[in-house]
């Protein structure tokens, strides 16, 4: 016999092989049907080639029934598959009406807050700088005219800000490593805006929201031509940030603006608010200073968050992991005060076992999927969504906060083709070796789907093929569902 010929032997021979484990085999697949779409699954996994970590599971989705399993009980990284799992708990957990609360307060005499304004955050992921504007405003429309320092609470979690894993890159500055703390402004992210000086020579215009904050070596020169080339650098000193800025900007350049991730932001928070005081008219005497409130003080402004419901839409349309581990944080704080990223783990598995999934073989270390460390199975994800589907407190939330094939978010330019429109809702993960894609396939009737998750390890140079897979099971699944 021809080497080719071998060759075309063998690989029918593993076809046939992995079509018997999948569709036949009750501990490894845990097929129910050994029909065209069992078949076409096992078919599509053999044709991408991606080796042994990848883990595919469908389930029924309005009665957790299995329809297919491959490698199933392999636990894999999600990737940000793993912000299912936060979503699902925060919703469960905190409530889908659930708003975050940020206030200040303190002490009126006449026209000044004496003994410290003090800023007290309770874990709001989508808090913003017009937030924190607003409050100032509301202080000075009663009356106060001067603030003798700024004190920031933020004793609602402990004082680990950089999430679990996240110290496997050190050097990485960009927003979506951004730390969490119990008070938070835009993501913890804070705008580089460069702009050239006033002639050719001189320094460039730095600015910065909350100023006080960072200590700035501005090395950036303005020319009279060329591309703008700005080198940033950043270190952690306690309560202060240091930037080293170098580089080049030409005379006439419209302003640059480069987001970074705030290191600390609770003394950062404080000189926001500091900023946004003086810009409504209210002198500052003193600085900034982190301390607890004392129980009696009186609120003077608060602002309340848009329901969770509304908020968690970042986790599963934007994949956004700063908004993640806030809501990991939170779980933790609802247990205990302040909240520890112990307590947030411990809540997770509370979750997992109210909801019977077990939990052999599964890691969770933080609450975004980014990074190693988590390990999870696609039969424990497509649980999971099974779970939040057959929840009436939570399913119509949870269904809409997922991401619309080739509508919005992460997926609004795949799945573009299928048999109706809107009928995969899922959630993408990427990592330069992990790719992942977990949701529902709806189907014609009303309360008919599948819940699946497909996850794939050892994949680096081969996101593409991943991807294509996961999008393939996605269409395959559809076409069942509507043919």
């Amino acid at each position: 016999m021809h080497t080719a010929s071998r060759l075309r032997l063998w690989q029918l021979l593993g076809w046939f092989v992995l079509v018997s484990l999948c569709v036949l085999s009750p501990t490894e697949a845990q097929t129910t049907q050994t029909n065209a779409l069992g078949t076409q699954l096992a078919q599509l996994i053999t044709t991408a080639g991606l080796g042994d970590e990848v883990s595919v599971t469908v389930i029924d989705a309005a009665t957790s029934a299995p329809v297919f399993a491959f490698h199933g009980d392999l636990p894999l990284n999600p990737a940000s598959n793993q912000k299912l799992v936060t979503a699902a708990a925060a919703l469960t957990q905190l409530g889908t009406e659930r708003r975050f609360r940020t206030g200040l307060y303190g002490r009126v005499e006449g026209d000044a807050v004496v003994g410290g304004l003090v800023l007290k955050g309770l874990g709001d992921p989508s808090l913003h700088m017009s937030d924190i504007i607003e409050l100032a405003r509301d202080l000075a429309r009663r009356g106060v005219r001067r603030v003798d320092e700024v004190v920031v609470d933020a004793t609602y979690f402990d004082g680990q800000f950089l999430p679990p894993a996240f110290d496997q890159r050190v050097r990485e500055f960009a927003t979506f490593r951004a730390a969490t703390g119990a008070i938070s402004i835009d993501g913890n992210a804070y705008q580089l805006r460069v702009r050239p000086g006033a002639a050719i020579g001189e320094a460039a215009v730095v600015t910065l929201d909350g100023s006080g904050y960072f200590d700035v070596d501005n090395q950036i020169t303005t020319t009279e031509s060329g591309a703008s080339n700005i080198i940033h650098d950043q270190r952690a000193d306690g309560e202060r940030l240091h930037l080293t800025l170098r580089g080049s900007i030409p005379l006439g350049s419209s302003q640059l603006a480069y987001p970074k991730r705030i290191e600390n932001p609770i003394p950062w928070s404080g000189h926001v608010l500091r900023d946004a005081l003086r810009d409504v008219g209210i002198r500052v005497q003193g600085g900034v200073r982190i301390a607890s409130t004392a129980t009696d003080a009186p609120l003077l402004a608060s602002h309340a968050s848009r329901p969770l419901s509304e908020i968690v839409t970042a986790l599963g349309k934007q994949s956004d992991n700063f908004v993640a581990e806030m809501l990991f944080r939170n779980l933790g704080a609802e247990r205990r005060r302040p909240g520890r990223v112990e307590d947030s783990l411990a809540a997770v598995h509370d979750f997992l076992d109210t909801a019977h999934i077990n939990r052999t073989g599964m890691e969770t270390v933080n609450g975004s999927g980014l990074y190693r460390g988590n390990l999870v199975s696609s039969t424990q994800l497509a649980n999971v969504l099974g779970y939040a589907f057959q929840s009436p407190a939570i399913r119509n939330e949870y269904v809409a906060h997922l991401a619309i094939g080739g509508v919005d978010g992460t997926l609004e330019r795949r799945l573009t083709d299928l048999p109706a429109p809107r009928i995969v809702r899922a959630k993408t993960g990427t990592l330069d070796n992990a790719i992942g894609l977990s949701g529902y396939v709806l189907g014609r009737e009303p309360g008919r789907a599948y819940a699946f998750s497909v996850l794939a390890n050892g994949i680096a140079g081969r996101q593409g093929q991943a991807r294509a897979l996961c999008d393939d099971i996605a269409r395959a699944l559809a076409a069942d569902l509507w043919h």
